[in-house]
């Protein structure tokens, strides 16, 4: 069998990456197996399996993709700002709410809070009030939309 040219699978990983970024942000990881993607990127398990030997290994590639989406709505100034532009994302930003329900299924909450605690300028006793009230407010807010 031929070698498939490496402007081929760079496309197939393209492919792969792309179906399952859409699958975890519309459906959950629970969702991302290489069956389901290969039925919907159109491609065989083989296929996955010749660019990621793990799900483990196509996550750590969806990883920063989660992360960017959630940074790109929120600013990390002051502690009010942080929460003023969390409540705008909960409300505005669609992308933004999939991309955090989601996302504990790859970004443990310690991480994710810790992520937050280093971004946020300010005092600390303020952005550890700031950052669980805009958790708080998520929940709240994300459960009344279900």
């Amino acid at each position: 069998m031929p070698r498939v040219s490496q402007a081929v699978a760079a496309e197939t990983r393209r492919k792969i990456i792309n179906v399952s970024f859409e699958i975890a942000m519309n459906e959950g990881f629970e969702k991302l197996t290489f069956g389901t993607i290969a039925k919907k990127a159109g491609i065989t398990r083989s296929g996955i399996n010749a660019h990621f030997k793990h799900k483990a290994d196509l996550i750590d590639v969806l990883i920063p993709m989660f992360v960017e989406i959630i940074d790109k709505p929120l600013i990390y100034t002051s502690p009010d700002a942080f929460f003023t532009s969390w409540v705008y994302a909960i409300h505005h930003d669609q992308d933004f709410v999939k991309a955090i329900s989601h996302s504990g299924a790859i970004i443990s909450p310690q991480r994710g809070v810790k992520g937050l605690f280093e971004k946020i300028a300010g005092d600390p006793a303020e952005v550890e009030r700031c950052i669980y009230m805009s958790i708080g407010y998520a929940v709240v807010n994300l459960a009344e939309n279900e």
